[in-house]
C-alpha cells in the first residue's frame, strides 16, 4: 500500500540554510519526492512540529495537506502507476474551477453544488446549506472527521437543538452523496479512508413521518370562504383551490402552464419535477377542468399571455423561473396564512398542502390508491402513500370507540 507524507528533505542543503519541503510517496520499491516549498529546519519545527497557531502558519499547513491529498488522488487515478505521469499531473496548474485540494466538507459541498451540472437550482441550494450546517457544527470539519461516532453525535445534537428528523436525515443523505462522489467519481478521498456508512458503521434511519392533512370540513370552509380583505387574499385562495382541483399539482407546474395545455375539458401536461429526475416512465398528467375550475380560470387567467397565470415570458431561464416562483409563493403563502388564522384552521395552510389535501380527499372517499397514484403522476403507489394523510383524528375515534371502556 502506498504511503504519502510531508517531510523536510535534508538530503540536499540549499542556500540560506534551507531544504526542500516535499511530499514523499512510497509505493513498494518506488520512492518519489515532490518539492512544494523551501524552508529552514527552524521554520519546519515551528510550523509542523510545534504547530504554532498564527493564521499564516495554519493556512500554510492546510495548503500542504492539500498537496498530500492531491498526490494521493492522482496516484489513485493512475493505472498502471507511472512516476513520470504522476509528476506531470501533480505540477500541472489547476484553475479555480477544478476540484478542491482540501478535504474540508464545506469545500466539497460548495464545489459539488457549483460544478455538478445536472443539479436543479433548489438542489444546489440544499447542498450549499448542508455544507454550512456541518461547518457550523464543527469549524473546519473534514472527511477524516466523519466517522460513525461523529455521525451519531451530529444526529443527537441536532435533534436536541430542535431540528426535525426529516431535516437531519436530509443532511446525512447529502453528506453520504458527497463522500460517495469524491470517493468514486473524482477520487479525491484516499482509498485508505474508512467509509462510515452502511454495514458495521452508521445507518441513516429511514422513516415515514406522520402527515397530518386538513379535515374535509376545514377544506370545505376554506373553499367556501368569501370574506376577503383584499384582492390578493382572494387570488391566494383561488390559486390554492386551483392546485387542489387540478390533481394537486405543484405551484411551479401551474406557473409554467400554458393555455395550449388545455385539451377539450382537460389540462394535459408533464410535471416539471419528473422531467429532470426520471430517465424513463415520465407520465402525462390529465386533470379535468370542472365548472368550478373554469370560474377560477376566468378570474386568475391572463388571456393576453401564452401562460395561464401570465407571470412568465417565453424564453425564461432556469434562474429567472426559480426566482419568480419563489417570490410568488412567498406572497401567496403569506395571504393564505392570514386566512388560516381567520378560519382558525387546525393545520397550516400553504400552497404545498393542496397536493396533500387532494390525495387524502380521494383516499377518504374510497378511491383506489392506484388511481390516486396515476392522477398524481407517481411512479408507484409507495410514493403515493407519503402524500396520504395519516389516520384522521376522526377515523381514530371511530375505530377506538369500539374498545371496551369502563362503565360509567
Amino acid at each position: 500500500m502506498a504511503t504519502f507524507n510531508l517531510i523536510l528533505d535534508r538530503r540536499t542543503k540549499l542556500k540560506n540554510n534551507q531544504y526542500n519541503l516535499a511530499v514523499r510517496l512510497v509505493n513498494g520499491n518506488d520512492v518519489m519526492y515532490l518539492n512544494v516549498a523551501k524552508m529552514t529546519e527552524q521554520q519546519y519545527e515551528m510550523i509542523f512540529v510545534k504547530k504554532i497557531k498564527d493564521e499564516k502558519s495554519i493556512a500554510f499547513r492546510e495548503k500542504c495537506n492539500g498537496y498530500i491529498t492531491k498526490c494521493e488522488r492522482i496516484f489513485n487515478s493512475l493505472y498502471p502507476f507511472s512516476k513520470e505521469k504522476l509528476r506531470e499531473l501533480f505540477f500541472k496548474e489547476e484553475n479555480e474551477t477544478k476540484i478542491p485540494v482540501t478535504l474540508k466538507l464545506i469545500d466539497l459541498f460548495h464545489y459539488y453544488s457549483k460544478e455538478k451540472k445536472d443539479l436543479k437550482i433548489i438542489t444546489r441550494g440544499h447542498y450549499r446549506n448542508t455544507g454550512n450546517i456541518f461547518e457550523t457544527y464543527k469549524k473546519g470539519v473534514s472527511v477524516a472527521d466523519v466517522t460513525p461516532d461523529f455521525l451519531r453525535e451530529f444526529e443527537n445534537k441536532k435533534l436536541k437543538e430542535g431540528c426535525t428528523k426529516p431535516s437531519v436525515v436530509s443532511y446525512l443523505i447529502n453528506l453520504r452523496s458527497i463522500i460517495n462522489y469524491f470517493m468514486h467519481v473524482e477520487k479525491l478521498i484516499p482509498r485508505s479512508y474508512e467509509y462510515p456508512f452502511g454495514k458495521g458503521g452508521y445507518s441513516i434511519k429511514r422513516f415515514t413521518p406522520k402527515k397530518l392533512v386538513m379535515s374535509n370540513e376545514d377544506i370545505q370552509r376554506f373553499i367556501d370562504y368569501d370574506n376577503f380583505e383584499s384582492k390578493q387574499e382572494k387570488y391566494a385562495r383561488d390559486i390554492w383551490v386551483l392546485l387542489y382541483y387540478c390533481n394537486g399539482i405543484n405551484f411551479a407546474d401551474l406557473l409554467r402552464m400554458k393555455w395550449e395545455n388545455i385539451k377539450g375539458d382537460n389540462f394535459v401536461f408533464y410535471r416539471m419535477k419528473t422531467e429532470t429526475t426520471r430517465k424513463s416512465n415520465i407520465k402525462e398528467i390529465v386533470a379535468w377542468i370542472s365548472p368550478d375550475v373554469k370560474e377560477i380560470l376566468d378570474r386568475v387567467g391572463v388571456k393576453g399571455s401564452p401562460f395561464i397565470l401570465g407571470r412568465l415570458k417565453e424564453g425564461y431561464s432556469e434562474n429567472m423561473f426559480f426566482n419568480k416562483c419563489t417570490k410568488l409563493k412567498k406572497k401567496i403563502n403569506y395571504k393564505l396564512q392570514l386566512i388560516e388564522k381567520k378560519l382558525q384552521l387546525s393545520l397550516p395552510l400553504r400552497l404545498k398542502s393542496a397536493r396533500d389535501c387532494y390525495a387524502t380527499s380521494l383516499d377518504r372517499a374510497g378511491v383506489q390508491i392506484t388511481n390516486i397514484s396515476e392522477s398524481l403522476g407517481h411512479s408507484n403507489t409507495l410514493v403515493t402513500m407519503h402524500y396520504l394523510g395519516s389516520m384522521n383524528l376522526e377515523d381514530s375515534k371511530k375505530i377506538n370507540q369500539h374498545l371496551i371502556y369502563k362503565t360509567r
